[in-house]
């Protein structure tokens, strides 16, 4: 299960030009990326680290990973 989300979590990063997304964990909490430079995937490829900008972080398992989305534009009109 997890090398799947893993994998998301990686395209996520390296595409260009980057884009926001927001990581979901089976508990619920949500993370979001605001940029490349706000995560990165271990060495393993079963986690990953999410850095906040006051310099603290998480390491998610990719066990816990349940969703990757991509972020609704800010202008975006609800339905």
């Amino acid at each position: 299960m997890f090398p799947c989300m893993i994998a998301d979590v990686r395209q996520f990063l390296l595409s260009g030009p980057f884009e926001p997304f927001v990581i979901v964990t089976t508990s619920g909490n949500r993370y979001r990326i605001p940029s490349a430079d706000h995560a990165t995937i271990n060495p393993q490829g079963s986690r990953v680290v999410v850095w906040f900008d006051d310099e603290s972080g998480v390491i998610i398992s990719g066990l816990h990973i349940a969703a990757v989305e991509r972020e609704a534009p800010q202008n975006a009109k609800a339905a």
